[in-house]
């Protein structure tokens, strides 16, 4: 009886151990970012954005490199009931027209995925403050157990915002 109530309670240790192990993470990753977003909003040329490409919301920062040239950059995860996704994105922005890339990785259950898309945009300002765009998938491979095809292109058209907040 004591064995067992032992043996319980260092799994239960274990299991407080990687709980407080990921709010570490968590954590360290929340002060970069929050690090990283004030010094670049020091930068001259520099705001945030959101954008919500085929009605999923997200958002990162928007740098203006030099006239009629900017960067877009964004990092997004989260974990639900049916397992977890990271993603990071990055485009580059001249004039009127861009190009992106998109990387996911995605965990559900034991198995693990990850999936790279190449993208292409056209952007036009209705004001300083609001932009609209179509977003092309021009590539997109996906390592998803069962997607079939693993490669495919020019797949997906989404519209999208791009809001200063």
């Amino acid at each position: 009886m004591f064995t067992q109530r032992c043996q319980s309670k260092g799994v239960e240790a274990k299991l407080i151990y990687k709980g407080v192990k990921k709010m570490k993470k968590l954590f360290s990753f929340l002060v970069v970012f929050s690090i990283f977003a004030s010094i670049s909003m020091a930068y001259a040329g520099t705001s945030l954005f959101g954008y919500t490409p085929g009605g999923v919301l997200g958002g990162g920062l928007r740098f203006d490199l030099k006239p009629g040239v900017v960067l877009d950059l964004s990092a997004s995860g989260g974990t639900g009931s049916s397992g977890s996704t990271y993603n990071l994105y990055a485009d580059v922005f001249i004039g009127n027209w861009g190009v992106g890339l998109l990387a996911k990785k995605a965990a559900v259950g034991a198995d693990l995925a990850y999936e790279i898309s190449l993208q292409y945009a056209v952007e036009q300002a209705i004001n300083e403050r609001i932009s609209v765009g179509v977003l092309l998938l021009l590539v997109n491979y996906d390592t998803t157990a069962g997607a079939d095809p693993n490669l495919t292109f020019l797949s997906t058209i989404s519209p999208y915002f791009v809001l200063a907040l």
